[in-house]
């Protein structure tokens, strides 16, 4: 937590605001619009903190179960966001490096500006995916202690389905009910989908591996109330 004019704030936040701040100037200064535009993927990849925090606090103070449901509906649609800013590494085609491949380098550093804001801008919104995961982790682990990577593992397919449609129909989170109408589109990528699928998986699974901290208490929300309980 960042104390601001005597506000904590969560320093994701803070983070998230000086990536979407970099990204509008630099996108601006290059006259890129992508490098703009990454400001509003990032946005919606702290979405998806916000959310799991919003949803772990629901579930702490025993709301209804539809306010959880509805929230963890929500948490799920808007997932896919967060490890969505990896395929934004596909643009790098759109740098030039090389002014003659393989052996002379064009040195321009906004070309390197560019490779670095995108490629901290897609760990970092990986990053609060798997954080936001790790927010509710103790209320799934406590439930479903013998299914929870089998339910990871679920989540890690419909997010992988979630950046299919996100990145090759164009469609945003909120467009969920327009799928109905482009399941024939889908299933015309034949073996392209089934198999984008699977490498998206694992794609999910290395970075839940790489960023999730193994050493955090899966039961520290238990713990915290037998110490209050104790008090």
């Amino acid at each position: 937590m960042v104390k601001i004019f005597n506000i904590k704030i969560h320093k994701f936040y803070i983070a998230s605001l000086g990536y979407m701040i970099v990204s509008l100037v630099l996108g601006k200064y290059l006259q890129d619009g992508l490098i703009v535009f990454l400001a509003w993927n990032m946005f919606l990849a702290t979405l998806v903190y916000l959310l799991s925090t919003i949803l772990a606090y629901l579930i702490n103070k025993k709301a209804k179960l539809w306010m959880i449901l509805v929230l963890l509906a929500l948490w799920v649609l808007f997932f896919p966001n967060s490890l969505y800013m990896l395929t934004d590494f596909i643009h790098f085609q759109d740098s030039h490096y090389f002014i003659r491949y393989m052996d002379i380098y064009n040195y321009d550093l906004s070309e390197w500006w560019v490779f670095a804001h995108i490629t901290i801008g897609a760990l970092y919104a990986a990053k609060l995916g798997v954080e936001s995961i790790k927010k509710l982790e103790p209320f799934a682990k406590k439930h479903m202690t013998k299914y929870y990577n089998y339910a990871l593992t679920f989540l890690f397919l419909l997010s992988s389905f979630g950046i299919f449609v996100g990145r090759f129909l164009r469609f945003n989170s909120w467009n969920i009910f327009g799928l109905i109408t482009q399941i024939d589109v889908i299933i015309s990528y034949g073996a392209f989908f089934i198999g984008f699928l699977g490498i998206f998986i694992v794609v999910h699974w290395v970075t839940y591996f790489l960023f999730s901290n193994e050493k955090s208490n899966i039961y520290n929300i238990e713990n915290k109330n037998v110490m209050e309980d104790k008090k």
